[in-house]
């Protein structure tokens, strides 16, 4: 590709401003269903959860791996905001009926409406995790569901995350969220790379090392890949990196000016993305197979931070069209614009999986969260202070958000689910945490 170097400079920091950091078999499903929906009255409360140490049936726990299991499955559960962990501490024996049973009469009593019975089998460096659900509420301690999990030792928290998940599908019929990944951008000013790690910061790793401002992560839909802006030759140029497997960083735009806000389309065949090439940021659309690059938006005003609705048949975006920045919809062939948001100065929207919410950041006193319909109606606010909440991810499940946020004093990433719940702080330590991106339900 030929680059023209050159930019006109106030489209540069309008644009930079805005994208800057701120062994019995299970029982059916539905039976699972139905008791968190006759326990929990549809979801108006939560439904109280056991979950004891696994019972080590064979090898040597040096790890302590079969209380990791239970604790890291029970913070899951905790977090997606539909279970409440009761307290449990030891583990049912194996092959006890009579254990089990006093067992669970004894958590029924206090207050638990189901029990997991977690079985760990250790065999050199690989375990074996069984998770067998039982409803409490019955009086004979109905088995909901069994099913066997296997790995590494290393990847003991990811076995506890997949339980987790498990326990989700079976009492609402869609898997958690636990075994994803959160990719975000970690470093002072100047020198800032890209990280991912567990939804719940755990097991941070680098995806860049190459010491220069790498920006905005996002997941392809496949969880294989991420796209991102990287000033590693010196210009804001759109890049492509595998962080799971040994493939060669690809170049995906690097034309004159600023290349940024790079947005998967749901099938992962289109990346939306805005580009200065023309001498002004317009949003732009690439098809990956064959390179083919379609502009949308043709406006003397800014058009940048596309996101694409979950039928990949609409667009959201931010333009200055009208002024200050605000949030615009338009069709995937630029036609049927449409202004979502008025008044004040909105930016980052992002398309909710269930395509029931368009989330943005709003500066008004501050910077904070806020949604508002695909139609443009009841906008509502969802984070408060202190400090500011800013570039929202949304989780596969549309029932969570994580965002980077200054009220502690340093930006970090936090994560809460959409039913009030105060956020929990995800990222931690000296560097500042920005611009996360939620994974897809990993492979």
């Amino acid at each position: 590709m030929i680059r023209r170097r050159t930019l006109a400079p106030v489209a540069l920091a309008l644009v930079l401003a805005w994208l800057a950091p701120w062994p019995p078999p299970p029982a059916s499903r539905a039976q699972g269903v139905e008791v968190f929906l006759n326990v929990t009255g549809g979801g108006a409360k939560k439904l109280n959860i056991a979950i004891p140490e696994f019972a080590l049936l064979g090898g040597t726990d040096a790890q302590g791996t079969a209380k990791l299991l239970a604790s890291v499955a029970g913070t899951d559960l905790t977090f997606s905001g539909l279970f409440s962990v009761v307290a449990a501490s030891g583990a049912i024996p194996a092959n006890n009926p009579a254990a089990l049973k006093e067992s669970w009469t004894a958590f029924a009593a206090a207050g638990a409406h189901a029990g997991v019975h977690g079985l760990l089998t250790l065999r050199g460096d690989r375990l074996e995790a069984e998770m067998r659900l039982y409803d409490l509420t019955s009086p004979e301690h109905r088995l909901i569901a069994a099913k066997k999990f296997q790995g590494t030792l290393a990847q003991a928290r990811r076995v506890a995350h997949r339980i987790a998940d498990e326990i989700v599908l079976q009492f609402t019929g869609e898997p958690g969220v636990a075994d994803t990944k959160l990719a975000y951008v970690l470093g002072p000013r100047g020198a800032k790379e890209i990280y991912i790690a567990d939804y719940d910061g755990a097991g941070a790793t680098p995806v860049t090392r190459n010491g220069s401002i790498n920006l905005m992560p996002v997941w392809s839909p496949d969880a294989r890949s991420l796209a991102f802006t990287s000033y590693v030759q010196g210009y804001p140029d759109l890049y492509r990196t595998f962080p799971f497997e040994r493939r060669p960083l690809q170049t995906l735009a690097a034309f004159a000016g600023i290349n940024s806000s790079p947005a998967w389309s749901p099938d992962g065949r289109l990346l939306a993305m805005t580009l200065a090439k023309d001498g002004n940021p317009e949003i732009y659309v690439l098809t990956l197979a064959t390179g083919a690059l379609r502009r949308l938006t043709r406006h003397a005003g800014i058009d940048t931070e596309p996101t694409w609705a979950p039928t990949g048949r609409q667009l959201a975006f931010v333009s200055d069209r009208t002024g200050s920045p605000h949030i615009f919809v338009m069709d995937t062939d630029g036609a049927n614009v449409r202004q979502l948001t008025s008044g004040g100065f909105q930016t980052q929207p992002r398309w909710s999986p269930k395509g029931d919410t368009i989330v943005y950041t709003q500066r008004q006193a501050g910077h904070q969260l806020w949604a508002v319909n695909p139609d443009g109606s009841t906008p509502r606010q969802l984070t408060f202070g202190p400090g500011s909440a800013q570039g929202a991810a949304w989780a596969p499940d549309g029932r969570h958000l994580a965002f980077q946020s200054n009220r502690l004093g340093r930006w970090q990433i936090f994560a809460m689910p959409l039913d009030g719940t105060p956020p929990t702080q995800v990222t931690s330590g000296q560097g500042e945490a920005t611009s996360p991106s939620w994974s897809p339900r990993l492979p």
